[in-house]
């Protein structure tokens, strides 16, 4: 007996939340998706059935768009109205970075059974607390799109590491580059991965934000739209478990600089973020001649944005975790906001915020 699919409404109608990719030559089928309306469209258990926006130019952008996958979906330019009217089983949030909590809060006491969020989760602790108190509150998973959890080279390396292949991880060095090279909005994916092989709590950083941003006393932004509007930064953390982690980001570097280094006393593991393998280098008993072999991960036909979307709907169905809740996403914004409080205290290193 064939399911019905669960019934997802959106809020947020900008370019993450329905943009639709070229279509490819054939014979290829269905490019990864970057946009929640375009990883939906693949999963046979899931149907978009409302979108909402405060811009209406938007809504009609997206009825024309999408009208082929999506007839039915309603529009709405008030997120309560659709709460309250669309029976949603899943309520995905793809607003400006510091306007998901009171939609997710709001979501959670609606009914829903599980939630998306774009990343970051919030742009402070206090509104990053009240949403997961909302949803565990009402045992509603709640996951955010910190997308690259959902790449089969990071989970790869990471299985690596644990096995021991470089010795016990001391040290991680993350960068990136490009106009975009904004903390809060892409500065944000790139840290989360640093948690992700860290497995550990946050303790201590320090940082110095791009120069002209010496009052980001806290988030300042605009929701992620122009660069100008969020800093980029270089700092470190030091977490619980010892590991010591440098990012830096630059808006006056190449885009392709995008990528992590793994350190250990028998050798270090270098990725792209974006690519599909990583390359492991090790002494072998002289660091003259180290000798270096790539990894390369099994590839899914089912990964990102779409893997987060089947994964929230096992956690709906079966319980457990997944591999970015709302809880890993707050490690994250600690070390944001520990960046920001550096800088104010001159660049020393400070206990990042609890």
């Amino acid at each position: 007996m064939v399911k019905t699919p669960y019934r997802v409404g959106l809020v947020g109608a900008t370019g993450i939340g329905v943009r639709r990719p070229e279509p490819p030559p054939p014979p290829f089928k269905d490019e990864l998706m970057t946009s929640h309306a375009a990883a939906l469209a693949l999963l046979p258990n899931a149907e978009l059935v409302a979108v909402c926006d405060l811009v209406p130019g938007l809504l009609e952008d997206f009825k024309a768009v999408w009208a082929d996958e999506f007839p039915g979906a309603a529009t709405y330019t008030d997120y309560r109205e659709m709460l309250a009217r669309e029976r949603l089983d899943i309520l995905a949030v793809a607003t400006s970075d510091h306007r998901h909590a009171d939609i997710v809060v709001d979501g959670a006491a609606s009914g829903v059974k599980g939630i998306m969020c774009e990343k970051p989760l919030a742009t402070t602790l206090e509104d990053a607390d009240r949403m997961i108190r909302a949803c565990a509150a009402r045992a509603v998973p709640i996951h955010v799109n910190h997308t690259r959890r959902w790449n089969p080279t990071l989970h790869k390396v990471r299985d690596e590491v644990r096995a021991g292949l470089i010795g016990p991880l001391s040290a991680i060095f993350a960068y990136h580059g490009g106009p975009r090279a904004m903390l809060f909005r892409n500065g944000t994916h790139i840290i989360d991965a640093v948690c992700f092989f860290a497995e550990s709590e946050p303790a201590q950083a320090f940082a110095r934000l791009q120069d002209g941003y010496e009052g980001w006393d806290r988030y300042k932004g605009d929701g992620g739209k122009l660069p100008e509007n969020d800093p980029s930064a270089t700092g470190m953390v030091l977490f619980r478990n010892g590991i010591r982690a440098v990012y830096n980001s630059s808006k006056e570097t190449s885009s392709v600089s995008n990528g992590i280094h793994l350190m250990g006393p028998a050798g270090e593991i270098r990725l792209n973020l974006e690519g599909h393998s990583a390359l492991v280098v090790t002494e072998h008993g002289d660091p003259a001649e180290p000798v270096t072999r790539t990894l390369y991960p099994v590839q899914y036909q089912l990964q990102a944005l779409p893997a987060a979307y089947a994964e929230l709907i096992g956690v709906m169905e079966n319980g457990g975790e997944g591999v970015s809740p709302a809880t890993e996403a707050r490690k994250t914004l600690q070390i944001l906001l520990g960046f920001l409080k550096s800088q104010q205290e001159g660049g020393r290193l400070v206990d990042v915020p609890g």
